[in-house]
């Protein structure tokens, strides 16, 4: 289903992580408590009143907030899932892609790793599917498939793999369903960015991927 890039796609997945700033800086109180809370709401007007409409600072804490979702993978599956996509909808403002696109686009992989992880898929089939397509709806926009096509790919790859996953299949079958045709768009806006086309198997993909952040 997906195209070959896949290769150039896995190699971005693993070397591009957040910005180290947002890596390494403590979160605001305020986006703690919302971020402990998991509620997608308080993620997302705590990350709006602390920006106070600099679309740089919103993706900075969201940067912030997707990589404390990647951390609560091995304790917290669910939560990172519903906490990853909270950020991920920050990241759906055309602004703060504009303004902020080194950020957007290590959230992108970030997500990826996150939605892969045999941990949420399996605590949080239906946060799994959910996370990946808002996902897929970020790096389907035309400024992110133009500034980072290996990006887009590597999130195309890993939705595709939580598409066809059975656990997800069974828990949102119309949200896999979905999910797919929202991939094969994305597949298809890369290939066309790049002029090359991706192929891989979704068992090899996932293999791939959680050689590198599923352990």
């Amino acid at each position: 289903m997906i195209k070959s890039l896949i290769v150039a796609s896995l190699i971005g997945l693993a070397s591009v992580p957040l910005a180290a700033q947002a890596q390494q800086q403590v979160l605001p109180p305020a986006l703690q408590a919302a971020v402990a809370s998991g509620n997608a709401a308080a993620i997302g007007q705590a990350i709006a009143t602390l920006a106070a409409g600099n679309s740089v600072r919103a993706a900075l804490l969201a940067a912030q907030t997707m990589a404390a979702a990647e951390r609560m993978i091995a304790t917290n599956p669910a939560g990172a899932a519903a906490v990853a996509n909270a950020a991920m909808r920050v990241a759906q403002n055309p602004a703060v892609q504009a303004a902020a696109p080194a950020q957007v686009i290590g959230m992108l992989l970030a997500a990826a790793r996150i939605m892969v992880a045999p941990a949420v898929m399996a605590a949080a089939p239906a946060a799994a599917a959910q996370l990946a397509a808002t996902t897929v709806a970020v790096a389907s926009t035309p400024a992110m498939v133009s500034a980072a096509p290996t990006a887009a790919a590597a999130v195309a790859a890993a939705a595709d793999t939580v598409a066809n996953n059975p656990t997800v299949i069974a828990a949102a079958p119309a949200a896999a369903t979905l999910l797919s045709q929202s991939v094969d768009t994305l597949a298809k806006a890369v290939d066309s960015q790049t002029g090359s086309t991706l192929t891989t198997t979704t068992t090899q993909t996932t293999t791939t991927l959680c050689s590198v952040s599923c352990s």
